[in-house]
């Protein structure tokens, strides 16, 4: 048999590592740098803006025209002044444009060099109302509003908030509610869902929808719209409202849903 014998001062050394990585690992981050980070693009009628995240919030605005405008507030925090403008340097947005499409991305560049950095990026821009928008973020809430096009908001931690939208549209959250009011109905509905959080959905009350509802642990309210039910549980509801129409799905494991009537 082969016995190994401790080398002397070996414990030590991984107390010692172990002690170090821990400390770093709980560094403050008391040191910040920040800029902005602004373009301005030219969209073609019924063309795209697409943006993906991974730490911070995102804010669509409608306006008229066919400028989209961005401005985005780049923010590393680090334990030292000199590591936070490091850092800040290595925050890159990545832009692809045509004139039918405007695609941002600041998910890339984050490596292992920034493991003691805390960095986000957060985004208002103004797109043409008719624009059809993307938004992706991993860590950020998203918020829209004034819509006339497709819409998708996808998010893992985060709110999801719309107001005022007059085309279809899909929000997705993880860890989060979601909020949504509706102005009028797309051709192809609104679907939301969150696994943790309430989900709100206002609706004209002249609308023509079917409804598909359902929460594993919560409560379904549908005040204020005159619902002709096919199927209802206290879990599930299946509906139409005004004759039928646009799909609105909802659903959410954890949390109420609201779907009622302006």
């Amino acid at each position: 048999m082969i016995r190994l014998r401790p080398v002397p001062g070996l414990s030590a050394l991984f107390l010692t590592l172990a002690a170090l990585t821990a400390s770093a690992c709980t560094l403050p981050l008391s040191a910040e740098a920040k800029d902005e980070w602004k373009r301005t693009y030219q969209l073609t009628q019924g063309g795209s803006v697409e943006i993906r995240n991974t730490n911070g919030e995102i804010r669509v605005e409608a306006a008229e025209g066919n400028t989209v405008d961005v401005i985005a507030v780049r923010v590393a925090r680090a334990g030292s002044d000199e590591d936070a403008r490091n850092a800040l340097k290595r925050m890159d947005i990545t832009e692809t444009v045509s004139p039918n499409r405007v695609a941002l991305d600041s998910t890339k560049g984050w490596t292992g060099l920034d493991m003691h950095v805390s960095r986000r990026v957060d985004y208002v821009v103004k797109v043409p109302k008719w624009a059809n928008v993307t938004l992706h973020s991993t860590n950020g809430e998203l918020f829209a509003s004034g819509l006339t096009g497709t819409l998708r908001l996808e998010t893992t931690n985060g709110e999801i908030r719309a107001t005022a939208l007059e085309g279809s549209v899909r929000a997705e959250t993880t860890n989060g509610d979601v909020w949504l009011d509706i102005a009028k109905l797309g051709e192809d509905g609104v679907t939301c869902s969150t696994t943790n959080g309430e989900v709100d959905v206002i609706l004209p009350s002249s609308v023509k929808a079917s409804l598909d509802i359902q929460t594993n642990n919560g409560d379904i309210d549908t005040r204020g719209l005159q619902l002709n039910v096919s199927e209802k549980a206290r879990k599930d509801l299946r509906a139409t409202v005004g004759g039928g129409g646009p799909k609105i799905k909802v659903e959410t494991t954890n949390g109420d849903i609201t779907v009622k009537g302006r």
